[in-house]
């Protein structure tokens, strides 16, 4: 490449044929191409970190969204688990009430008996007679049936109030957006001023207003257990207070997000919802 006038040349040789050929091109229109293909460069590179800018933004909105449904996913996952161990549980537990129960009925028949008998007859065909139970029978059932009311009495059965239930619990229609969601607990029918009874021994937690629950009470019972009554009219506990089985807490209202005069109950095992149902049953 060489210098002609105010131009530029460019001239190629071939040694082996004997030819030479050249070509020109003036300073302006060199540096017009110049000029463009630098202009083309410059477009590209901008093309290039704009692309790279948006694709950068959309990955990041798309593992944002990638990181929400596996956070989903694991919750309904673990849900799931807890349902199951809670449906388990709670069998386990009926049954168990079941077996105590029969066996308290026996003690007091055998009981009975012995009382109203001077020779006592033999009892559930085990092959002896009232008259062979000793005393550390007796002291190791009543033991039994000490530990079953107190479990039976810091567990939350029965119902709360003697209404029906309009409502159970799982997945319902939203009564104000139509839209499906999740219901925690169950609605039990009711006026205005019906007595609320705790359904378990406990310690009030909670005792106030909140926009969802309005006026509501939590009690906190051991083996993990917490109640919730909600959307009362009237309070009649407080913080702190220790209440037992039966003890009236508040009264059935409409306070809150509700739709008319109803208890919502529900009750908490080791922090997560689960269905009341049988426990009410």
């Amino acid at each position: 490449m060489g210098k002609r006038n105010d131009g530029l040349s460019f001239i190629v040789c071939c040694n082996k044929f004997g030819w030479t050929k050249s070509w020109g091109i003036s300073r302006e229109r060199f540096q017009l191409v110049l000029g463009a293909l630098g202009i083309f460069v410059l477009g590209a590179l901008f093309s290039f970190f704009l692309s790279y800018k948006f694709y950068g933004e959309a990955e990041d909105i798309r593992a944002e969204k990638q990181a929400e449904i596996d956070e989903l996913l694991s919750a309904v996952e673990a849900m799931s688990h807890d349902i199951i161990v809670d449906k388990k549980l709670e069998d386990k537990f009926i049954k168990r009430v079941l077996r105590l129960e029969k066996r308290l009925t026996s003690m007091e028949r055998t009981l009975s008996e012995k009382k109203r008998a001077r020779t006592p007859p033999s009892i559930g065909g085990r092959g002896f007679r009232a008259s062979d139970i000793g005393h550390d029978y007796f002291d190791a059932v009543e033991k039994d049936v000490d530990r079953l009311a107190e479990v039976m009495d810091s567990t939350p059965l029965g119902k709360p109030i003697p209404g029906g239930v309009s409502s159970h619990y799982g997945y319902r229609k939203n009564p104000f957006s139509n839209a499906r969601e999740f219901h925690g607990g169950i609605d039990f029918r009711g006026k205005v001023g019906d007595a609320v009874a705790a359904t378990a021994d406990g310690i009030v937690e909670k005792a106030r207003y909140e926009k969802g629950y309005g006026k509501h009470v939590v009690i906190k019972h051991k083996k993990g257990y917490k109640t919730l009554y909600g959307h009362l009219s009237k309070i009649n506990v407080a913080k702190g207070q220790k209440v037992v089985a039966g003890e009236k807490v508040g009264e059935v209202g409409s306070t809150g997000r509700s739709t008319g005069p109803h208890l919502h109950y529900e009750i908490i095992r080791y922090g997560r919802r689960i269905n009341p149902i049988k426990y009410v049953r």
